[in-house]
């Protein structure tokens, strides 16, 4: 599916913001949940505007940590791919805190030439271990055509708090929900994660949709609940 979506990148842009991505860190688990949908949108040769849906994963592993992103994550006639990104500040194994260090400075650069042409929003999420236990960072980074460029970060670590949650991209759904209901935690984090994405699935069907993939990290290593198209291919 990533060479099939490589193939038609002249001209491509990603709308990243369909997408939903829940997190919730505690001090002996992280639990990632998102949607794998796709909007992508590119000019054709003739000038016709051109539209697809597909899916992929967005729960990527680089070095040792996984990464997630909404917003404008792939901008093709500026050059600039979140992946590609990460890969450079995050492929060789570090620690969690020096992904996000790494990655911060190298999307900060990168968007930096981007945000003088245009608005610019770009939301990622770090996890991993660190010092054999569950470590989350969550950068952010808005851009506008003044060239005014914030860039803002998070951390939730064992000893500053005991539990924390990120959302990234589409979530006015999740927002009504938990205002309407008056106990809305699930049993589990892990299905409390996959539960708020199906909530903004169900508002926003073309934006934010199945297959849905579930993370875990704890201190015995990681797997996937549910896989969806991660880490490699799509299975409902």
């Amino acid at each position: 599916m990533r060479a099939i979506v490589a193939a038609l990148a002249i001209g491509l842009s990603t709308n990243a913001g369909a997408t939903t991505i829940v997190a919730i860190w505690t001090p002996v688990k992280i639990v990632i949940s998102g949607d794998s949908l796709i909007n992508s949108n590119w000019i054709a040769k003739n000038g016709a505007p051109q539209h697809r849906l597909s899916n992929d994963c967005k729960i990527r592993k680089f070095g040792t940590n996984y990464i997630s992103a909404a917003g404008n994550y792939h901008i093709q006639k500026a050059g600039f791919d979140v992946w590609q990104t990460a890969a450079r500040a995050c492929g060789s194994s570090v620690s969690v805190g020096a992904c996000t260090v790494r990655l911060r400075e190298e999307l900060r650069t990168a968007l930096e030439q981007v945000a003088r042409t245009r608005q610019i929003y770009v939301g990622v999420l770090v996890a991993g271990l660190e010092n054999g236990v569950p470590a989350l960072d969550h950068i952010r980074l808005n851009g506008t055509p003044q060239g005014e460029m914030t860039v803002r970060t998070e951390s939730f670590r064992r000893g500053r708090q005991t539990w924390g949650r990120v959302i990234l991209g589409e979530r006015g759904a999740i927002d009504r929900y938990e205002a309407s209901s008056p106990s809305t935690m699930a049993t589990s984090i892990q299905d409390e994660v996959l539960r708020l994405v199906r909530v903004e699935a169900g508002a926003l069907p073309q934006e934010v949709g199945a297959p849905f993939s579930v993370l875990a990290i704890g201190a015995a290593g990681e797997h996937w609940i549910n896989p969806g198209c991660c880490p490699s291919t799509c299975s409902r």
